[in-house]
């Protein structure tokens, strides 16, 4: 995934990212997103004439997805919905220090408003992003980060699917990961008329917050996670890991008259039930009806991969020098 990564080394400071901003599901999301774009812009009329291609993210964030979008189709035009005041902000800021104010807007909204709801279908966007919160939220609300994403890590995402009711768009760029109902969200998006075209995938270690967290998400019978110890090993050298985990990333286009696909979502989770049984290795045989890309970040890559969007700590001015 490094190789991937650097295209977003223009998005290092002073691009700044907001509170829960993840750097891995970030990447992949981007990836699925340039995919759905491409998808999107092979389908429409070509030529001087065409419409601006318009594009909202959800859950925006720092916006870089979006903004990502806006800097490999130089017509394009964003909306960023977000209910965080903060990162409303820090997207605003960074649309401007890349020079793309004019084709970029971001607002504090609640996907679940009426007014996020008016604000989609004024800008009727033709591919919607979606990287949410996604880790399942324990009863007791002890994972504040993930605050919002519901009892199966699922509720952003099946908003987002929701609104495709209204507004029909025609791509989508959906992230997700494999203790969140992995394949609820395949096979709602396939109800909606939707189709996977291409699923990048990574096996990562437990998260920052995990190891509190640790015994509630073994429990999840909707949770795919892998105690392996060649799986450890591979994700975190320094045995630093409880276990491992799938990232997930589709670019999905809606389904033609005729146009039929296979139980996408029943591969997506035969992939999260042999990964939990055997680990990593059976990700090496793992196939579906849609274009497969399988990776693995280590604990180093992870930490090279901040490094790249973050900016390394000697090239930055510090507050005290």
């Amino acid at each position: 995934m490094l190789e991937e990564a650097r295209r977003l080394e223009r998005f290092s400071p002073p691009f700044a990212f907001s509170a829960f901003f993840s750097p891995e599901d970030t990447l992949l999301c981007v990836l699925a997103a340039e995919s759905a774009l491409g998808h999107l812009a092979a389908s429409v009329a070509g030529g001087d004439g065409r419409e601006p291609i318009r594009v909202a993210e959800l859950t925006s964030g720092s916006g870089l997805v979006g903004l990502h979008l806006l800097g490999l189709d130089l017509s394009a035009r964003l909306l960023g919905l977000d209910i965080d005041k903060e990162a409303t902000r820090v997207s605003t800021r960074n649309a401007r220090l890349l020079g793309v104010s004019s084709r970029a807007e971001f607002v504090q909204s609640d996907l679940w408003s009426d007014g996020a709801g008016e604000l989609l279908a004024s800008a009727m966007p033709q591919l919607m992003v979606c990287n949410p919160p996604y880790i399942p939220e324990p009863p007791d609300g002890a994972m504040e980060i993930e605050a919002g994403a519901g009892p199966n890590g699922t509720a952003h995402l099946l908003r987002a699917l929701e609104l495709t009711d209204a507004l029909q768009p025609e791509s989508l760029a959906l992230s997700w990961c494999s203790v969140s109902a992995p394949g609820a969200i395949v096979r709602d998006a396939e109800r909606k008329g939707y189709r996977l075209d291409t699923l990048y995938l990574t096996v990562i270690a437990d998260g920052e917050y995990s190891g509190s967290v640790h015994k509630y998400l073994r429990g999840l019978p909707h949770a795919y996670i892998s105690e392996q110890p060649d799986t450890i090993a591979a994700v975190a050298p320094d045995e630093s890991a409880s276990f491992a985990y799938l990232l997930f990333a589709g670019a999905f286009s809606r389904r033609k008259n005729g146009d039929v696909q296979a139980g996408a979502a029943g591969h997506v989770e035969r992939i999260c039930s042999d990964f939990a049984r055997a680990g990593v290795t059976t990700l090496a045989t793992a196939t579906g009806p849609f274009a497969l890309h399988c990776s693995i970040l280590n604990r180093w890559d992870e930490l090279q991969l901040r490094i790249i969007l973050h900016g390394s700590v000697t090239n930055q001015q510090l507050p005290y020098a």
